[in-house]
């Protein structure tokens, strides 16, 4: 890797528009009190670093440096960029309007790992299928063995649960269900229209 490849977290910031502390806490790992809660006990940009199977020493010199490759994969895979390495415009409007608290990516987004599988959160699950986001938060944040429909493949940088496409088939076969057990469209209407009426 050789150092033209490299970016700071100064640089990195600047490019894509954040504040340098921002880009300082996907490189800090989680600190002591958070270690319960984390689902990534290393920093966010090193887990993604392991994940793509890339060595980082520089990011631990006094001036902490990634390959920029890095930093877009960790992007891409928490929803700031989108498969091409561009700024998600809902993301551009959080970072310019100084937006905080949580978010869910607007589109699935892609693992850092081999094959680079696309991510999907309970928005996009819900839309897939036609249930509510609630119904597929309860699911994904289940206990194992509370409910038969499967766990979150994992939880992402930002420790939010999310699925592959084949886990969360289920959700479609509940969804199919759910639909069946609904009267038609109509079905009410048409029976108050057939019921003898009741001259008293």
């Amino acid at each position: 890797m050789t150092s033209s490849n490299l970016m700071s977290l100064s640089d990195w910031a600047a490019e894509i528009g954040v504040p340098r502390q921002t880009v300082q806490r996907w490189h800090r790992a989680p600190a002591g009190e958070d270690l319960k809660k984390a689902y990534t006990p290393l920093s966010p940009l090193k887990a993604v670093a392991k994940a793509m199977n890339v060595d980082v020493p520089e990011a631990e010199e006094r001036t902490p440096r990634y390959p920029r490759s890095v930093y877009v994969a960790y992007c891409q895979a928490v929803g700031i960029m989108d498969e091409y390495g561009n700024l998600v415009p809902e993301i551009k409007e959080r970072f310019e309007e100084r937006k905080r608290g949580p978010w869910v990516p607007a589109k699935p987004t892609l693992d850092p790992g081999p094959g680079r599988r696309r991510r999907y959160y309970k928005n996009h699950v819900a839309e897939s299928t036609g249930l509510a986001e609630n119904t597929i938060k309860t699911y994904m944040n289940a206990s194992p063995g509370q409910f038969s429909f499967p766990l979150p493949d994992g939880h992402d940088e930002m420790s939010r649960p999310y699925y592959f496409a084949e886990t969360f088939a289920p959700y479609r076969t509940l969804a199919q269900r759910q639909a069946r057990m609904q009267p038609a469209e109509g079905a009410n209407e048409s029976a108050e229209a057939e019921a003898p009426a009741d001259n008293g």
